[in-house]
This record gives C-alpha cells, sequence and structure tokens, in this order.
C-alpha cells in the first residue's frame, strides 16, 4: 500500500547521501523534487502527478536556487595573506625590467620575483604598487 512512498523516501535518501558525498550542488535538487513527489503519495496522488511534481520541482529548485547558492558559497571565500598584498605599495629591492626578466621587491620580510604590469622599467629604491599575483610573481605598476 505504501509503495510509493516508501519508493520516494528512498529516493530523497539516495539524493541526500549522493550530495553529502559531493561538494558541488549535484543532487540536492533531486531531493526536493522527490520531497514533493512523496508529499503527493501521501496526498494520494497517482504516479504521473507524483512523477510530474518530481520534474517540475527539480527544475524549477535548480534554474532558481542554484545560481544563488552557489554565489553565496563562492562569496564566502575569506582573504588570504596574498588578497592583501594587492594594492599594496612596495620598494623595488632589484631594478624590475620584463626583457632581462629581472626585478625582485620585498613585502613583510619576504622576497618576491616582480615584473611590470605595463613593461616599464623600475630603478631600485622606487615604489610601486602591486596590481596582481601572478604565480610566484607580483605584477607591479609604477
Amino acid at each position: 500500500m505504501y509503495q510509493y512512498e516508501l519508493f520516494w523516501g528512498a529516493a530523497i535518501a539516495v539524493f541526500a547521501v549522493v550530495e553529502a558525498l559531493t561538494a558541488g550542488l549535484v543532487s540536492i535538487w533531486f531531493a526536493v523534487g522527490a520531497i514533493a513527489g512523496l508529499i503527493a503519495a501521501f496526498c494520494g496522488g497517482g504516479v504521473w502527478l507524483q512523477g510530474l511534481l518530481f520534474i517540475a520541482v527539480s527544475a524549477l529548485s535548480f534554474i532558481f536556487v542554484r545560481s544563488r547558492a552557489l554565489k553565496s558559497i563562492k562569496g564566502s571565500r575569506e582573504k588570504t595573506d596574498l588578497d592583501r598584498i594587492v594594492g599594496r605599495e612596495v620598494v623595488i629591492t632589484e631594478e624590475v625590467d620584463n626583457k632581462k626578466h629581472s626585478g625582485r621587491a620585498s613585502i613583510n620580510d619576504v622576497e618576491w620575483k616582480v615584473k611590470s604590469s605595463d613593461g616599464e622599467v623600475i630603478g631600485q629604491g622606487e615604489t610601486a604598487v602591486v596590481e596582481k599575483i601572478e604565480g610566484v610573481r607580483l605584477v607591479v605598476k609604477k
């Protein structure tokens, strides 16, 4: 008598376990759809209605919630010490010349390789602003 209810309950459990084992919001939408199918089954809805609700609710939750959820997850990234370097002013300790692949600067007692963002040569002792970090190099502008 409760075969459809058991089916939807098992589907919810499977989708929830799959979601717990992944980190990319993969199957939670189907779990939400399965909840809609379970509610329809408890209310005596036909198999066609249960399936239709499963598909519709899964699709709608995917379309309307996924992008917001991913933005929320990505937006909660904490800044690191490297992020704090961008925008800072540094003193060049070795002339920066992109053609010669030379250039160094020191920040917080850490020596960095440096390159100029616009190709301009920056002399030793001059100051520059860190625009970004590319690998192990600071990209600076005079």
